[in-house]
């Protein structure tokens, strides 16, 4: 059936990764491409989407992949460039949301998912710093949190380190430190995917239909080509609910803002998370001189539920990162008066429990979807969009993502 027309090309903001990283390209490609047959079509070119076109060429799949605007303009290429262990909330408020047993197979899926992104870039050739994660309380509630927390992960045998105290002498309540986490350029991660994956790749091709032939296949209907396809995977997270009318209420567009400064001299060295996962901070180093560093700091939507939530807008907004660089006069006033050098906005797809989906569409049985990821998408991208291509083409588990849960 004919859907919404998934128009995303307006691009308001532009992160210091898509800069660094020459996006978005100057002449992109807009003429038109003849009718493609395919095994998969992939919908999106963001981390999930081009994880899957890489993991289904390795499985011997003929794939085309669709992309709005090319890969990384989107929401991928507009993160921190997080790998953390984990998921939005902290061990102990996700044994309480999901219970013991999932909380642990969730935490082990995003240990999985860190080692197969680091692994990946390794041998894509794009360069991370394993500088460890602090998870830093700045109200008594998750302080209280983070102390139970650390009696948990460590009878599950999670590592960590616990500090009662303030680790970092700035003014917070208390600290858990993960080791191995990781910090990553994230638009050259997923520009690097996206090329080493064995598809045709379309970009600048929104889509605007997906209409069920008669001999069971789908023809996806997009700016620039029409493909045919035994099966499509939709990696649209935010934008799943402009595709097709299923997800309306299921997956929720909110935005997210940062800012980042010139070069400073470097005081923080991991990648920093606090209240819950509202602001998130970190450092990077610069390339020539690692003793300065450009300080990256995001989050404030809890302040401004009513502009962040429900928009496809990626206009960063003063009253966000007004509250953002007071965050790091409070915590880091040494970086207070540094110069912003890039602020912007991305669009998270977030779902009602906190956990992606994975499902196909009731009325289109051969549209699948992999979306959801609540601000996670590096967290959790690469190990949930395997599950998703193993439960379509080999009937695996899709456990607790899966969407009718």
């Amino acid at each position: 059936m004919p859907t919404t027309p998934l128009d995303i090309r307006d691009t308001r903001s532009i992160s210091y990764w898509q800069h660094t990283a020459g996006l978005p390209s100057a002449a992109p490609n807009d003429s038109p491409v003849d009718v493609i047959e395919t095994d998969l079509c992939v919908v999106g070119g963001g981390v999930t989407g081009s994880a899957a076109a890489y993991f289904a060429g390795k499985m011997g799949m003929d794939v085309v992949l669709l992309e709005a605007r090319e890969p990384a303009l989107g929401a991928s290429g507009r993160n921190a460039g997080m790998v953390l262990s984990g998921i939005a909330d902290n061990y102990a408020e996700a044994v309480r949301l999901y219970g013991r047993e999932t909380a642990r197979s969730l935490w082990q899926l995003s240990i999985d998912n860190r080692e197969a992104t680091l692994a990946l870039a390794d041998a894509l050739g794009v360069g991370y710093n394993r500088c460890g994660s602090w998870l830093l309380a700045d109200d008594e509630a998750e302080a209280a949190q983070l102390a139970e927390a650390h009696t948990l992960l460590s009878e599950d045998g999670f590592p960590h380190e616990y500090s009662p105290h303030d680790p970092l002498g700035r003014g917070f309540l208390a600290g858990l430190y993960r080791p191995n986490d990781a910090v990553i350029h994230p638009a050259r991660l997923v520009r690097a995917l996206n090329a080493a994956a064995q598809a045709r790749v379309i970009n600048g091709s929104p889509v605007t239909g997906l209409v069920e032939r008669n001999d069971g296949r789908v023809e996806v209907v997009s700016a620039r080509a029409r493909v045919i396809a035994r099966r499509v995977l939709l990696n649209t997270n935010a934008y799943s609910r402009l595709l097709d009318p299923y997800f309306e209420d299921k997956v929720f567009a909110y935005r997210g803002q940062i800012q980042v400064t010139e070069p400073a001299p470097m005081i923080f060295h991991e990648a920093g998370y606090s209240h819950f996962g509202y602001w998130y901070f970190r450092q990077i180093p610069e390339a020539d001189d690692p003793s300065l560093g450009r300080w990256l700091i995001g989050g404030a939507r809890h302040l401004h539920f009513g502009t962040e939530n429900h928009t496809f807008d990626e206009t960063a907004t003063d009253p966000v990162q007004d509250d953002l660089r007071a965050y790091t006069a409070r915590y880091f006033p040494e970086l207070a008066n540094v110069k912003i050098s890039h602020r912007w906005a991305g669009i998270m797809g977030f779902t009602a429990d906190g956990l992606p989906l994975i499902g196909a569409l009731p009325h289109l049985p051969a549209v699948s979807f992999c979306v959801g990821f609540n601000g996670h998408g590096m967290g959790l991208g690469l190990m949930v969009t395997r599950r998703a291509l193993d439960w379509m083409f080999e009937d695996a588990d899709r456990g607790v993502f899966a969407a009718e849960r």
